[in-house]
């Protein structure tokens, strides 16, 4: 391992208080590493959407998202004729360490392994890999406590809310994302099957959820 990418794992992935000091987000326009909170399929659609914006704003050919929801990792499908050229070719090279992964528009997704410290090796591999591309990191599901250190090393934390879920439950999960001494916010999404189609595809995302994204991601509407 090289002593650039030892240094980047070791700022990213350490303890706080064993790293060296983590920029603040508001240093930066757009995030590099986000982290998302939320139930599977809402926690899905925010992530691309998250990446799309995130993409976008630091003018990256793709981004990335590394998603565990505790189940057996299987590739997600492929959308391959849809996939841009960039993001096709990083998933092929992911997939050939082992991290098995597919690209749809400017998005590639990595299915991390169902025991949290083999994920947060997974994670830590994929960033090794990815040199400065931006990560996005899904938590679908109870956050298992392996995964704390690496949540608490991203730029920014965005906790997304099941549409039925009880008056107050989100804001007790930001607070207890926030005790992780990270940025947080809330990312509602459109209640429209259509956003959620545009998200899914990799490449763009309605306008609404441009928005809201970027909300989330502490920027404009055009991040």
């Amino acid at each position: 391992m090289s002593a650039h990418v030892a240094g980047r794992l070791r700022e990213l992935f350490l303890a706080p208080d064993a790293a060296a000091p983590v920029r603040r987000v508001a240093e930066r326009a757009v995030p590099a590493t986000v982290g998302v909170l939320g139930p599977a399929r809402e926690g899905e659609v925010a992530a691309v959407a998250l990446a799309v914006a995130v993409a976008r704003g630091r003018r990256a050919r793709c981004a990335v998202v590394c998603r565990w929801d505790g189940a057996c990792p299987e590739a997600p499908r492929a959308a391959l004729a849809l996939a841009t050229r960039g993001a096709r070719r990083l998933a092929e090279r992911l997939d050939r360490r082992g991290l098995p992964a597919s690209a749809r528009g400017r998005v590639v997704t990595v299915a991390l392994p169902p025991e949290p410290a083999a994920a947060r090796a997974a994670i830590e591999r994929t960033h090794a890999a990815i040199d400065d591309l931006p990560l996005v990191v899904l938590v679908a599901g109870p956050r298992p406590p392996a995964l704390d250190a690496v949540l608490a090393a991203l730029d920014r934390l965005v906790v997304v809310p099941a549409p039925d879920a009880p008056s107050g439950l989100s804001e007790l999960a930001a607070t207890a994302a926030a005790r992780l001494g990270r940025g947080v916010a809330r990312l509602d999404l459109p209640d429209t099957a259509l956003a959620r189609l545009v998200a899914i595809t990799g490449r763009s995302v309605s306008p609404r959820l441009r928005a809201a994204a970027a909300a989330a991601l502490g920027g404009g509407d055009d991040a």
